[in-house]
């Protein structure tokens, strides 16, 4: 194995990893970003990008908006919450006092193509990309993480040197489970997702159907074809989950999904992920730093995955970007990325709280069907939570006394 020396190795080329790659790289960082998928490629995801996503698209320049809104061919316009009763309630994308969304809709598509414009741009800005690369093991130097020990789809390997590993590789993140990072609770649930044609009674707003034993979350994305998740609670998870006829009649067991859905209209295979409820106990060590799903992952419920990736992405590369240009030639001191820590917290605390009270609360029907029956007689409610969970109001809007009791009510 030979020996090179990077700034920066991303770990993980997602959406976390890209544009943590990318905006080092604008800053005259010599980073190498390696993933073990070959571009484009698939993932289980809502493929949705909550409306306060297209701010920061617009933040990241070099055209990235413009090229997701050619892609985009689906836009929702809100959000549609189902209970087991059949009770609806539909929030909205709308302004109100104190806040507006960018746009009155957010985007929706695949992520082969989004996925496909982040690498791309951190490509354009000088990272150099490695696909079919995965990583085995890290490095040790000097009481820090010094690399990473490679391995290519050939089988050759190879021994990168760093100053600072940085883990972007999702919800089994191999860094952090080779550091002891990685954490987990309850509710341990496992998503099946799949896209599907000709899906009857899609519109433009997203559906989230939930369950005695699970929940479905559906929305275009575009061409006439459905992104669709079942999720469900580990102990269910099954072989058959992941075959056509058998994820269709999951699907089935909900009352307003029944019927509308067909086995032989699946376009792609049914790809199954989890379980969710995991986390990292500390984002950053000596020569590490941990972005996006790496990091957190609780829920995908609410849907703002992608989301969090990018703006962790933006703190992860503005803190890491000081730290290299400060003397020194080993590891990245963990001191020197303390910001970062103190910023995802300014910025995901209240997003946390909210996310987790969610979660845990879609696994309660009886809850779940109390809280989506008052928004039905309360449309203001639904949009405050829908705008909430769509990242442009904040938080703490809902997580105050007043309007916690609102919803319970």
């Amino acid at each position: 194995m030979t020996p090179t020396r990077w700034d920066a190795v991303v770990v993980g080329a997602g959406p976390a990893g890209s544009v943590t790659a990318m905006l080092l790289a604008r800053q005259g960082a010599r980073v190498l970003l390696l993933d073990r998928a070959r571009f484009p490629r698939d993932k289980p995801c809502s493929e949705y990008l909550t409306p306060e996503t297209t701010r920061v698209l617009e933040r990241l320049g070099d055209g990235m908006l413009g090229a997701v809104e050619a892609k985009a061919h689906a836009r929702l316009t809100g959000m549609k919450l189902v209970t087991p009763d059949g009770t609806e309630a539909t929030g909205r994308f709308r302004s109100g006092p104190g806040y507006a969304p960018p746009r009155p809709y957010a985007f929706a598509l695949p992520r082969t193509m989004f996925d496909q414009i982040l690498v791309q741009a951190a490509v354009r800005a000088g990272a150099e990309l490695r696909e079919s690369t995965a990583v085995d093991g890290l490095v040790w130097e000097s009481g820090g993480v010094g690399g990473v020990v490679t391995r290519e789809e050939g089988g050759g390997r190879s021994l990168l040197r760093t100053r600072i590993v940085i883990g972007a590789d999702g919800l089994r993140s191999v860094v952090a489970r080779r550091l002891g990072f990685r954490r987990s609770g309850p509710p341990r649930r496992i998503a099946y997702s799949a896209h599907v044609a000709d899906v009857a009674g899609v519109t433009d707003v997203g559906e989230m159907h939930i369950g005695t034993r699970g929940y479905v979350g559906m929305g275009p994305i575009g061409n006439g074809e459905t992104t669709v998740a079942l999720v469900v609670p580990a102990t269910r998870a099954a072989p058959e989950l992941t075959q056509p006829d058998g994820f269709v009649r999951a699907l089935n067991e909900f009352p307003k999904i029944r019927g509308r859905y067909r086995a032989d209209r699946l376009t792609r295979p049914v790809l199954a992920t989890g379980p969710f409820a995991q986390w990292s106990r500390t984002s950053t060590a000596d020569g590490v730093l941990l972005v996006g799903d790496a990091a957190d992952f609780f829920d995908p419920f609410t849907g703002q995955g992608i989301y969090s990736a990018l703006t962790g992405a933006e703190r992860a590369a503005h803190v890491v970007g000081d730290a290299l240009r400060a003397d020194g030639n080993g590891p990245v001191p963990a001191a020197a990325l303390a910001p970062y820590v103190r910023g995802r917290w300014q910025a995901f605390a209240g997003k946390w709280v909210l996310e987790r009270l969610i979660g845990f609360g879609v696994g309660s029907p009886r809850l779940a069907t109390r809280v989506v029956r008052r928004l039905a007689r309360r449309p203001d409610l639904a949009d405050l939570l829908v705008g909430a969970t769509g990242n442009f109001i904040p938080a703490s809007r809902v997580l105050n006394p007043v309007t916690l009791a609102q919803l319970i009510a």
